[in-house]
């Protein structure tokens, strides 16, 4: 909380000495219970943050356990956090509502994958994965198929 709270002033600081305001966005896990997401929510609009970005990387195996190197360390990005993240996004948005955006991303591979993202809640999207497999082509086809 003392970390956002210090952003959210040197936000206003900064906005007030370039005449230029910045907002500020926070990525979440897909791995919160719901009661941590509740906690992380209420601690994000305490802090009066721009926007939420539901999700970073999965640190859930159990979607590649069986590949050679699928209990390597770090997280997972892409199809194997697809699932993970529009369920923890559908739990967001009923908390939030329309108090704040939603940036979805975490697994957005497909045109499809995009449109469900909007369906459940997200009001932008964020591609990171997604991009590098699939290039500016991914980014016609949502544009193309929303």
């Amino acid at each position: 909380n003392q970390l956002l709270y210090s952003l959210k002033k040197e936000q206003k600081v900064l906005t007030k000495k370039y005449g230029n305001y910045t907002p500020i966005a926070v990525k979440i896990a897909p791995d919160l219970s719901l009661d941590e997401l509740k906690n992380t929510v209420k601690t994000i609009l305490d802090n009066k943050l721009d926007a939420i970005i539901a999700t970073n990387t999965t640190l859930d195996k159990s979607t590649v356990e069986q590949h050679p190197h699928g209990n390597e360390q770090g997280g997972l990005s892409g199809a194997p956090l697809t699932a993970k993240s529009n369920e923890l996004l559908i739990q967001l948005k009923s908390i939030v509502g329309d108090q704040i955006p939603i940036i979805a991303a975490g697994g957005i591979m497909s045109a499809e994958d995009a449109k469900q993202e909007f369906y459940d809640g997200a009001t932008l999207i964020q591609l990171y994965t997604g991009y590098i497999y699939h290039g500016p082509k991914l980014i016609a086809d949502i544009h193309k198929n929303i």
